[in-house]
């Protein structure tokens, strides 16, 4: 696959991309479109297309990602000139009529089993459990990753070998999905690809369940991703070509070495790392703060996706936000760029992998006041000094294993050259969190706003420190995220408070951590319990604060708990948790069905039962007593099949 850098770049001069006329638009409710586009499939995510899929009501009652990862019949020339000659922009009989002849009738369900070679069905988390209850929910999820495995290639089969045996005609299909070459753990459900903040934890369960190989390949699968956009999309979908997610591809490397200790992958891993951090501190994904007082300028980077468009996976939910957002806006040429706005902010959210929280919203308003941009992350500035710390520790490993052989000059000298420039950025990142983003009344991180002035080039954002107000007033669990990352020191009297800010933040709670304190109706507020903060937390707690182990052990107890009894309730694990005490546990809000699967859940919980062990005061039953929970028609042994498909 050829490298594509013109797919990060849309919205701004500069970056390839030819702009149509506003005038073209004014009348449009929904999008601006583009007359270049990366990959072939991406030419069906424009208005013309994507209105007429919601006037044909096909999808009326499904979700808006189902279409844009259904495969078209018809390669894009034929479909964009078939749209052309179709009276489908107007007429919901012809549009049906157009979808149908052009595009299969949903997304496909998963072709054949992958084989994970690596898997086997008695690991040692299960081995070496202390009770029959936890070794049956400790086999359960370890089972859980030959379900959630997919192979792209196993889905050109059929169409490949009927190639390759000479046939005439080949109904070749067209997809979203960006092939990857190695077997990838998804999510689950609706989530069908790999994505890429998941894919760490789901390291961190691979690699508890001893499948090494399979955690390597997933991990390479994103190195991939970069060798081939120099970025990692937010998901493995050329419509996630305009943005990425939270920054894990070097811890992602630097866990895989650890397990591996192979310095010839790593040394080859590195130049990747260093080409994402290329395009993660491009200059409109970074905030200049200055201090007049003290002259210090800092460096910070925010979310940004690059795009003034409605995401194609969400098109009809974005677009509602922003005809809502606009109501009262008479003018034409004004409520097309507000609406413009809106959709980058609503991309830019998804890209915090916070879609959605009230963080990003004017305190007290809904998704319509949404403003991503301009916002500065805790968390994210958290992830880039842990980058930039990662990738430095990982010079340095690759450094010591050369030697003295003068073949290896230039690289001993490219390597240090690595160290210095990682170490420096990581010093002064640190410098930069804890001058703008510590609140030490609160002792804890806050997410930091500002002002958009109109007309300002993204690339140039600069304000002063006296400008920023903190961006919402209730605790999230992204503000605790730079302990996890690195931004204090370990074992000191900073790290105790910050502690102690979390037990008094009203986010803790019997059944697990709270995203926040906010009752928004999305799902990355109040009651949500989520794997990745729960887990970054506890881990930050263990390494950052020792002499608090038993309460990072009491929350660790706390989200092992409500994910057994979640899955005593319903035979599934779960994306996100309930916390609240009269509720049964299934997490919701936010702009699709609860999903079950689930990557980043399992991996979370078999690194937890690994760690801390289970609870002393929770279920000790037999296998029949649990069975006996889903009814007598389910095994112990039993994976659900309707994992296996389309989420449906």
């Amino acid at each position: 696959m050829p490298r594509s850098r013109s797919t990060d770049g849309e919205g701004f001069a500069g970056d390839g991309q030819r702009r149509v006329s506003e005038s073209r638009f004014l009348s449009e409710d929904d999008a601006e479109e583009e007359t270049t586009t990366p990959a072939p499939y991406q030419q069906f995510f424009t208005a013309a297309i994507l209105a007429a899929v919601q006037r044909a009501e096909i999808w009326r009652d499904r979700d808006s990602k189902d279409f844009v990862d259904t495969r078209a019949r018809s390669p894009p020339g034929r479909v964009i000139e078939a749209l052309r000659e179709s009276r489908a922009r107007e007429c919901s009989v012809a549009a049906r009529e157009f979808l149908n002849e052009h595009f299969e009738s949903g997304p496909r369900e998963r072709s054949r089993a992958t084989e994970l070679k690596d898997w086997k069905s008695d690991p040692a988390i299960a081995r070496g459990a202390r009770n029959e209850a936890c070794r049956a929910f400790a086999s359960h999820v370890h089972e859980l990753w030959k379900v959630l495995a997919r192979l792209d290639a196993d889905d050109y089969a059929e169409e490949e070998a009927a190639e390759a045996a000479g046939a005439e005609e080949v109904a070749r299909t067209t997809s979203s999905r960006i092939r990857l070459p190695y077997p990838a753990v998804v999510p689950g459900e609706r989530f069908r690809e790999t994505y890429y903040w998941d894919t760490y934890w789901i390291v961190l369960g691979l690699l508890t369940s001893e499948m090494v190989g399979t955690a390597l390949g997933v991990t390479n699968n994103l190195l991939y991703l970069v060798t081939t956009y120099g970025f990692v999309p937010n998901g493995a979908r050329v419509y996630y070509l305009n943005r990425s997610q939270p920054p894990l591809l070097s811890s992602c490397v630097a866990t895989v070495y650890e397990a591996t200790k192979d310095v010839t992958w790593l040394r080859q891993a590195l130049p990747l790392l260093v080409e994402e951090y290329a395009y993660l501190t491009r200059s409109e994904r970074t905030v200049t703060v200055k201090d007049p007082e003290n002259g210090e300028t800092y460096e910070l980077s925010r979310y940004f996706a690059n795009t003034t468009r409605p995401r194609p996976e969400s098109y009809r939910e974005d677009v509602e936000v922003a005809r809502r957002a606009t109501r009262h806006v008479e003018d034409a040429v004004t409520k097309l760029e507000m609406k413009r706005k809106i959709y980058r902010h609503l991309a830019s959210g998804a890209e915090s992998g916070f879609d959605f929280s009230s963080r990003w919203f004017l305190d007290g308003g809904g998704l319509e006041t949404i403003r991503t941009c301009n916002i500065i992350p805790a968390d994210l500035n958290g992830f880039m000094l842990r980058v930039e710390t990662d990738i430095a520790a990982l010079a340095r490993e690759a450094l010591a294993s050369l030697g003295d052989s003068e073949e290896l000059f230039a690289e001993r000298v490219y390597l240090s050259h690595l160290n210095e420039k990682f170490s420096t950025a990581s010093a002064a990142r640190k410098r930069s969190i804890a001058a703008v983003l510590w609140d030490g009344d609160t002792s804890r991180w806050r997410d930091r706003a500002f002002e958009y002035i109109t007309g300002e080039d993204p690339r140039g954002v600069v304000r002063d420190i006296g400008e920023l107000v903190t961006a919402s007033q209730s605790p999230f669990t992204s503000d605790y995220v730079p302990m996890w990352c690195g931004a204090i020191e370990r074992d000191s009297e900073q790290a105790y408070a910050v502690v102690e800010s979390l037990r008094n933040s009203g986010l803790v709670t019997e059944k697990g951590i709270a995203t926040s304190l906010v009752e928004s109706g999305q799902q990355w507020d109040f009651p949500n319990a989520w794997a990745p903060g729960t887990h970054m937390i506890i881990e930050a707690i263990q390494i950052y604060a020792p002499e608090e182990e038993e309460y990072a052990k009491e929350l660790a107890h706390s989200w092992i708990r409500t994910a057994h009894q979640v899955w005593q309730a319903t035979g599934f694990m779960h994306e996100k948790y309930d916390v609240r005490l009269e509720s049964e546990g299934v997490g919701k809000g936010g702009e699709y069905v609860p999903q079950r699967g689930f990557g980043w859940t399992n991996g979370v919980t078999l690194r937890l039962l690994e760690q801390y062990g289970w609870p002393d005061d929770h279920n000790r039953g037999s296998g029949a007593d649990l069975a006996r929970s889903f009814g007598s028609e389910f095994r112990l042994d039993e994976v659900p099949e309707n994992l296996d498909g389309d989420g449906k």
